[in-house]
């Protein structure tokens, strides 16, 4: 009886054991490795998304990129457009090669003093006259070329057409065009920097 019962204390204390063993090896080795791996996929995750995220911020970029040529075009456009200073040399020498180009004559061109357009802080108009002498279709040619065949922002406030018969006009017998002169009002637009006040009109470089 005493063997038997010394062999059944051994057996539950080596069953005791194992289980310690077991639990030992559960909460201090398996148990953190567990929480590592989690961790380790949480984190995966998580690089995963950032990666996904970058390459279409990368992708993006790269659209941007390819627009930007284009966009540089277009603020160069605009700045022609709406130039900081006044620009009328240029804009005069604009008007007689347009004007040379389909055989119109220019002449009498005026300038006149800035005026701020209504509503807005920057731009400023430039009241200008002028007188076009030619044919009826050679100025329509002009006007065409006046409003958007050149880069500055032009707006035209009025026009008036009258006939221009001169000497040579009398002696052709009818068999040419008939001359017209065109009187136009335009406004030409300025953009100063902020702050800069009306812009400075001079008509020579």
């Amino acid at each position: 009886m005493g063997a038997r019962h010394a062999d059944r204390l051994w057996m539950f204390a080596g069953a005791l054991v194992i289980l310690l063993l077991a639990a030992v090896s559960w909460f201090v080795l398996i148990s953190p490795q567990y929480a590592e791996a989690e961790e380790i996929r949480s984190q995966t995750g998580t690089s995963q998304d950032q990666i996904v995220g970058l390459n279409k911020t990368i992708a993006q970029l790269k659209k941007d990129q390819a627009k930007l040529k284009a966009l540089r075009a277009t603020l160069a456009t605009n700045q022609e457009a709406l130039p900081e200073d006044s620009g009328v040399p240029d804009f005069l020498r604009q008007l007689q090669s347009s004007g040379d180009k389909i055989n119109v004559n220019v002449s009498g061109v005026t300038v006149s003093t800035p005026v701020q357009v209504e509503g807005t802080a920057r731009v400023w108009a430039l009241p200008i006259t002028l007188t076009a002498d030619g044919t009826p279709a050679n100025l329509g040619l002009f006007l065409d070329e006046l409003q958007s065949g050149q880069a500055r922002a032009v707006l035209i406030d009025s026009a008036n057409l009258a006939p221009n018969t001169t000497e040579s006009d009398a002696d052709s017998g009818g068999n040419e065009p008939e001359s017209m002169s065109l009187n136009l009002t335009v406004k030409a637009f300025v953009a100063p920097p902020a702050g800069a006040g009306a812009p400075t009109v001079t008509t020579d470089d």
